[in-house]
């Protein structure tokens, strides 16, 4: 008789506190991050009913009180108890609490996702239409891929995560075009492979996808260096001129996806010139797209002033965010776009810009934007 009346009386009770503490705020509100937009509270149309259910159904799941501690919650069980990932279509759990991009990236390591000839040729000619753009004006084209953490540190995967082909479709691309064109490839993975059988520093994060600093001055110095065999004038990138002071930071992007980034900590890298630098902003601007969610990173425009030295363009994404200061030295103006990985040409900036170098840097993990139409589950 006991339980009977206890139970109605804990239940009315949490009720009770759910309700005061949604409007007194009586626990420290929960954050995640979540890489998809929630769903927006629905308008209710008299004369139209039919969708509204479902449409507030989907803004509730999205806002209700106590959603993201909860969701915080089901993540910690999942990761400290059954060390299970909460997003396994998103986020895989590898070994030493390692956190590596699953979904299609996973496919690309894994060899499951191959590119057919068709694709292969589309790319192809997609960048050779781009090298003659650039070379009719006089510039100079080069092409690099940063590898995925996955390639340089499978020994942090699962056990699960086996090879289905050993030749990627990275790997398809890069034979396909330095056997088939005369396009300028600048290859990172030996250099970064070489790296780490040299030095028992990381050169990726553990709870996130990108390379650190450390790696991404090695790529500046490894792209640099290719460089110079067509502009002699440039000086190399050394070591000697920076310093990697450590800093610690919450868990990284994937952690952040997992809810867990909290309760994790990443020792981060610092790139850290041991020089004042000579490049400043530049004061021209372009004004980002109006729906541009990155309005900040846009563009990044650098001006050393030294009209003796060669001008750059990179077509960028995050991966060379850390390796623009060092490369920014060594360029009269450097210039670096970043199109939401989209990944497009944009004649008419390139045409205003007028560079001498044209770089197309592009991450392993989205290379099948290159095609026009890429495969229907090709996602980050």
């Amino acid at each position: 008789m006991v339980y009977r009346k206890l139970l109605p009386l804990l239940f009315f009770a949490f009720l009770a506190f759910f309700w005061l503490d949604q409007y007194l705020g009586i626990l420290p509100e929960a954050n995640i991050t979540e890489r998809r937009a929630l769903a927006e509270k629905p308008e209710l149309d008299i004369s139209f009913l039919d969708p509204f259910p479902r449409d507030y159904e989907a803004y509730y799941n999205d806002h209700f009180h106590w959603r993201n501690a909860l969701i915080r919650l089901n993540n910690y069980v999942n990761y400290y108890t059954f060390k299970q990932s909460a997003l396994p279509e998103k986020v895989l759990i590898g070994k030493e609490d390692w956190l590596f991009k699953s979904g299609f990236q996973l496919d690309i390591y894994r060899g499951k996702f191959q590119f057919s000839n068709a694709q292969l040729e589309e790319i192809t000619a997609e960048l050779l239409r781009r090298k003659k753009r650039v070379e009719d004006s006089g510039a100079r084209f080069y092409l690099s891929i940063p590898p995925q953490k996955h390639t340089i540190y499978p020994e942090y995967l699962p056990d699960n995560a086996t090879k289905l082909n050993e030749k990627t479709c990275t790997q398809q691309l890069i034979d396909h075009i330095t056997s088939h064109t005369d396009i300028a490839y600048i290859d990172l993975f030996d250099p970064i492979l070489e790296k780490k059988s040299e030095t028992d520093t990381l050169l990726y994060y553990r709870t996130d996808h990108h390379w650190n600093d450390i790696t991404a001055l090695l790529a500046a110095q490894e792209i640099l260096g290719r460089m110079k065999q067509d502009y002699p004038v440039l000086e190399p990138i050394s070591f000697k001129d920076y310093s990697f002071p450590y800093a610690t930071y919450d868990g990284m992007t994937l952690a952040q996806m997992l809810g867990i980034d909290e309760l994790v900590q990443e020792s981060v890298p610092v790139l850290t010139p041991k020089f004042t630098p000579r490049a400043m902003d530049s004061l021209r601007t372009y004004p980002p797209p109006h729906d541009f969610p990155f309005k900040d990173d846009y563009v990044v425009d650098k001006r050393l002033g030294d009209t003796l030295l060669p001008a750059l363009f990179v077509l960028r994404e995050s991966f060379a965010t850390a390796a623009i200061l060092p490369l920014a030295e060594h360029f009269n103006r450097s210039f670096f776009l970043f199109d939401n990985w989209k990944h497009e040409f944009h004649p008419a900036i390139f045409e205003q810009e007028q560079p001498d170098i044209y770089l197309q840097l592009i991450w392993e993990g989205l290379i099948f934007n290159l095609l026009k139409d890429p495969p229907p589950d090709a996602k980050w």
